[in-house]
């Protein structure tokens, strides 16, 4: 009976990783702008596109804004590729693409495995999948997910991962924004996908000089927008904001040498 259910669970295993599962997610910008984000799993492969179109925020019905903050080019789709690796529990490499004043990078990210805490008896159901409650510190954020163990893939949108189902709801907790929803699930997607997409013409660049170049861009801006004040306004600006669920990285709990 034990090597029929082992044969079984290899079987429907064998499935799924043979099939292509297209995963559309519901991505919370902010208080006021949403997009969507699509994930793609075929063979252990992982690619992940966060869209450049935004639109309102359907989860609080407000209007729309939109802010341009790269000398007026039109914003470009994110990347995110990786690999489901059982062998290394420990961290993930991930390779993904940005833009920072005009300047495209492709940037290379090894992220630790979070630290899930697994509730079980707590559960909602997200596209028509049961979902178990989950857990965790990301980067300096605490975060809830919603995973489901009837897709047995270790991962989720941006670079979330580490639970023994796929992801289908996770956000930053006591925010309305910073939220990915799943809106559909398709197990048999058809779509021309390229996995290890090419970047030649982007910037090779390290996590932690993009870190530092987005930074130094976006403290640029806001000196802009303080100089434009009347000079009677008292206006402080705090630099080095980080506006994404990543608010501390791993080099920054090391002491200064």
């Amino acid at each position: 009976m034990k090597k029929i259910l082992l044969l079984s669970s290899i079987l429907i295993s064998g499935f799924y990783f043979a099939q292509q599962v297209h995963v559309k997610y519901l991505r919370v910008l902010s208080s006021f702008t949403t997009t969507h984000e699509d994930l793609y799993i075929k063979n252990n492969q992982v690619l992940s596109i966060q869209d450049s179109i935004i639109i309102n925020n359907k989860l609080t019905d407000s209007w729309t804004l939109g802010v341009n903050l790269d000398n007026g080019k039109k914003p470009a789709k994110q990347y995110f590729v990786s690999d489901l690796d059982k062998n290394n529990e420990a961290e993930r490499n991930f390779f993904f693409t940005s833009n920072v004043d005009s300047r495209e990078f492709f940037i290379y990210d090894k992220v630790p495995q979070p630290k899930w805490n697994i509730e079980e008896k707590e559960t909602k159901t997200i596209a028509g999948y049961k979902c178990q409650k989950a857990t965790t510190m990301f980067r300096g954020s605490k975060v809830t997910a919603y995973f489901t163990k009837d897709l047995p893939y270790s991962t989720g949108p941006f670079k979330f991962y580490g639970l023994p189902g796929l992801i289908l709801d996770i956000r930053v907790d006591n925010k309305d924004y910073d939220i990915w929803k799943a809106e559909s699930v398709d197990v048999n997607d058809k779509s021309a996908i390229a996995f290890k997409p090419q970047f030649l013409k982007k910037e090779k660049i390290s996590l932690k000089d993009y870190v530092a170049a987005k930074e130094a861009h976006m403290n640029k801006i806001f000196a802009k927008l303080t100089d434009a004040l009347p000079k009677n306004y008292n206006a402080r600006v705090t630099t080095n904001q980080r506006f994404s669920v990543e608010q501390k990285y791993e080099w920054e709990d090391k002491p200064s040498e």
